[in-house]
């Protein structure tokens, strides 16, 4: 073999400097990317797979909790799709998010406006930070504050009218609800609609004045078509919330009669904790969050679509 031959194989010789910058800048990426990862499937991937299949399993008579389980399929799916109380508890979250997501989202889009016409003195700063404080009360603690109020013996509103009104009643229970929930989260969508409404150029108001538009004709034909990109952001977040809702009902349990299937949170957290049905409770889970990704999805399309 000619000494002009005895060089290494290509796989063996050492890379060259391009060749190292070049895996430098595909590796680094992901080398910063590693800590989030990390932390998304030890504490998303891995439960969300664990409950995919815990849900495959069926609870043995006589235990508790997931260690007596026997495999059982998709026996649990069905059985969700047969039980009464988890499908009325779908009707229950339904007829709540088609009355109070859109209440909440037009009082906040008014008072994003309002705010947006007083600018920044010291009124706009003042009414800003007071509509959004009840968004940084826990939930626990607002579902206590509301629930005195809505005691029937406790109640300041029933003390002033001298009524008896029980606001945890069958009838407005769902009502008294979606008041907690809408007191807590205006003020939250507000101020994403408020900041939107700040990022509108300055020129389009003065074009419009120019052209003799009137305050209710930019608010008509410049805020409102703008704002609804965050209107239409704010709406999914607030479905997807409200499919979530668990701490006010069971909050108000203790104060009144709270059915348990009121949300499907609360039916499935009962599951899962008083009757320690974990497999069965796992399904519920995984059909629940199945069901507000269509939903999401289909409200998505639908607010496209219109577009």
């Amino acid at each position: 073999m000619p000494l002009t031959d005895l060089s290494l194989p290509t796989a063996l010789q050492a890379p060259s400097p391009r060749r190292k910058k070049a895996l430098a800048n595909r590796f680094t990426p992901w080398f910063f990317l590693a800590p989030f990862l990390t932390v998304f499937a030890a504490f998303f991937v891995a439960p969300v797979g664990y409950a995919l299949y815990l849900s495959l399993f069926i609870k043995k008579r006589g235990g508790f909790g997931p260690a007596r389980q026997a495999f059982g399929g998709l026996t649990n799916y069905v059985r969700a799709f047969q039980d009464s109380e988890f499908l009325q508890s779908l009707l229950h979250i339904l007829l709540f998010m088609v009355i109070q997501v859109p209440l909440m989202l037009l009082a906040a889009t008014a008072l994003a406006l309002i705010l947006d016409g007083v600018k920044n003195g010291f009124a706009g700063r003042f009414f800003r930070t007071a509509f959004y404080l009840p968004y940084t009360l826990p939930s626990v603690i607002a579902g206590l504050l509301w629930g005195y109020l809505y005691s029937k013996n406790l109640s300041p509103f029933n003390q002033i009218t001298g009524l008896k009104t029980d606001f945890l009643a069958s009838g407005i229970l769902l009502f008294s609800i979606g008041n907690i929930v809408t007191w807590t989260w205006t003020g939250y969508n507000m101020i994403t609609l408020y900041a939107a409404l700040q990022n509108v150029p300055g020129e389009l108001y003065e074009a419009a004045r120019i052209d003799g538009a009137s305050n209710w004709d930019l608010t008509r034909y410049v805020k409102l078509p703008l704002l609804r990109p965050a209107l239409t952001l704010s709406a999914i977040f607030s479905v997807i919330g409200t499919m979530q809702i668990f701490s006010e009902p069971f909050v108000l349990r203790p104060l009144g009669y709270v059915p348990d299937n009121i949300t499907p949170n609360t039916y499935l957290y009962l599951v899962v904790a008083r009757d320690g049905n974990f497999s069965y409770g796992a399904a519920l889970a995984v059909l629940l969050a199945v069901f507000t990704f269509i939903l999401s999805g289909f409200f998505l399309r639908s607010v496209q679509g219109e577009s």
